[in-house]
């Protein structure tokens, strides 16, 4: 059997998209749609749009604050920017909270509040079709916990639920800022 040039491939390749053109069938890539950057926090699936995410870290260093709310888990520096560190899972009402050192760091892209969210494991970016969307995400709210009020759609994809966490929806709520 011999062996196709990448030309070879190439040429059949457009050939084939010709053909389904043709015949009205379309294929979307998994890049196609807003690229996401998908999270766990205790065993529940989140993501954000990934322009809300300035850097995915490791929790390092972690400097416990002193009479604060019981989700406020410190702060850390990066680049020698101090970042407070805000655990997902309590602040969502899950009453198990997130091991700093086996945890992941959302850095927020906001200057304003320089915050940082402590989740379980960072899955990577995520792409979803509308297809997928989930039509009844106020049924899902019990799983969301109190964190039911920053998700507004979600999709069920590969088996699972994906709930879309609105960043800036969060950090402007009363609950987020009161951090005593």
């Amino acid at each position: 059997m011999a062996e196709n040039s990448p030309y070879q491939l190439l040429a059949q390749m457009r050939d084939q998209a010709l053909e389904l053109a043709s015949q009205s069938v379309s294929i979307s890539s998994q890049s196609a749609g807003v690229k996401n950057i998908a999270y766990i926090v205790n065993d529940v699936n989140f993501y954000c749009e990934a322009q809300d995410v300035k850097e995915v870290s490791v929790c390092e260093s972690l400097m416990p604050v002193p009479q604060t709310k019981r989700w406020m888990r410190g702060l850390v520096n990066s680049k020698g920017v101090l970042y407070s560190v805000s655990d997902l899972s309590l602040l969502a009402g899950y009453e198990r909270p997130v091991p700093a050192a086996k945890g992941h760091l959302l850095l927020l892209n906001d200057d304003e509040s320089q915050s940082a969210l402590l989740v379980n494991r960072v899955v990577g970016f995520r792409y979803f079709d509308e297809s997928q969307r989930i039509t009844d995400i106020e049924s899902k709210q019990d799983l969301l916990d109190g964190l039911g009020g920053f998700v507004e759609r979600g999709y069920h994809a590969d088996g699972q639920d994906w709930f879309c966490l609105d960043v800036s929806k969060l950090l402007a709520s009363e609950q987020f800022r009161e951090i005593q």
